[in-house]
C-alpha cells in the first residue's frame, strides 16, 4: 500500500481540507499522513483562518519526509506566504509527484490569502507540481484572465499556467462554468482532455475540489495515468455530491464515502 502526504488546512466541517483528503485516501486504498498548516471555520459563509506556525509545519514534514517513503503528495491550503516558503523548500529536497491544488478562492465565502501568496506560489510551488488542479476562479488569478467562459478560455489559461513550469493543468469548470454541464479540462502536455456531465442541482459541494485533487493523487499512487485518474475522479466526486451531507439550506459536504455504495 502507497503512503500519500497531504498538506493542507482542517475544515471543521470535515466536507474538505485534511479530513476530506485522508477520507478520500483510504476509501481508495491508500495510506493517508498529514501536515496540518492551519484551521479553517466556516461562519455566516466566510471562512476564518488560524495558522499553524511555519515551525511546526517544518516539524511534521520532517517526521514524514525523513521517516518514510514519499513518492506522491498534495498540497491544499498552506494558508501564508511563510509556511508557503516552508513546504516548498521541504519539498524540493525529495523526489516525489506533486499535486497542487492552489485553494485560492473558497466557496463557502470569503478568505484572507495574503497579496504576495500568489505570486510566491507561482515563483516556487507550482515549478514542482507534476499537476495543478485550479478552479475556475483559481485558473483567472494563475493566468490573469478576468473572464474564462469559453472551451477556448480554458485551454488559454491552462498553457498560461503551464508557463510558471507545471506540465500538466486541470481546470475545474464545474457549477461554476457558463454552460448546461460541469465541465472539467485537463491539459496534460500538449494534449486536450475534457470531462463533461449534467449539473448536479445540489449544494453539497463543499470539499469538492479537496476530493477531487485527492483522488487524482490516489489513484496516480495505484498506477493509473493522469488522464485516467481525472476521469474517476469527475465520476467519485460527482457521486460525493449527489449523495453529501447538508449542513444548513446554503451549505452541504460532500460524502467521500459515496462512490463505493
Amino acid at each position: 500500500m502507497e503512503d500519500i502526504l497531504t498538506i493542507a488546512g482542517s475544515d471543521s466541517l470535515a466536507g474538505g481540507g485534511i479530513q476530506a483528503d485522508l477520507k478520500t485516501f483510504e476509501e481508495l486504498n491508500t495510506f493517508g499522513v498529514s501536515a496540518l498548516t492551519s484551521i479553517a471555520s466556516i461562519i455566516n459563509n466566510e471562512v476564518i483562518l488560524n495558522q499553524i506556525n511555519s515551525a511546526v509545519i517544518l516539524q511534521q514534514l520532517d517526521s514524514i519526509l525523513d521517516q518514510l517513503p514519499i513518492h506522491f503528495a498534495k498540497t491544499g491550503l498552506l494558508g501564508d506566504a511563510s509556511a508557503l516558503r516552508i513546504v516548498c523548500n521541504k519539498l524540493r529536497q525529495y523526489d516525489l509527484k506533486l499535486v497542487v491544488d492552489p485553494v485560492l478562492v473558497f466557496k463557502e465565502g470569503s478568505s484572507q490569502i495574503e497579496a504576495d501568496y500568489l505570486e510566491i506560489m507561482k515563483d516556487k510551488l507550482i515549478p514542482l507540481a507534476y499537476v495543478i488542479t485550479p478552479n475556475l476562479e483559481e485558473a483567472k488569478r494563475l493566468s490573469g484572465i478576468s473572464q474564462i467562459t469559453t472551451k477556448n478560455d480554458l485551454v488559454k489559461a491552462a498553457k498560461i499556467i503551464q508557463t510558471f513550469g507545471c506540465p500538466n493543468v486541470v481546470i475545474k469548470g464545474g457549477a461554476r462554468f457558463s454552460d448546461d454541464q460541469a465541465i472539467d479540462y485537463l491539459r496534460c502536455g500538449n494534449i486536450d482532455y475534457w470531462f463533461e456531465g449534467p449539473k448536479i442541482d445540489s449544494q453539497a459541494i463543499d470539499g469538492a475540489g479537496c476530493t477531487f485533487s485527492a483522488v487524482i493523487t490516489a489513484k496516480l499512487a495505484t498506477g493509473q495515468s493522469l488522464p485516467e485518474s481525472v476521469n474517476f475522479a469527475k465520476k467519485f466526486v460527482r457521486a460525493g455530491i449527489k449523495s453529501g451531507v447538508k449542513i444548513n439550506s446554503q451549505l452541504g459536504s460532500v460524502w467521500q464515502g459515496a462512490y463505493r455504495n
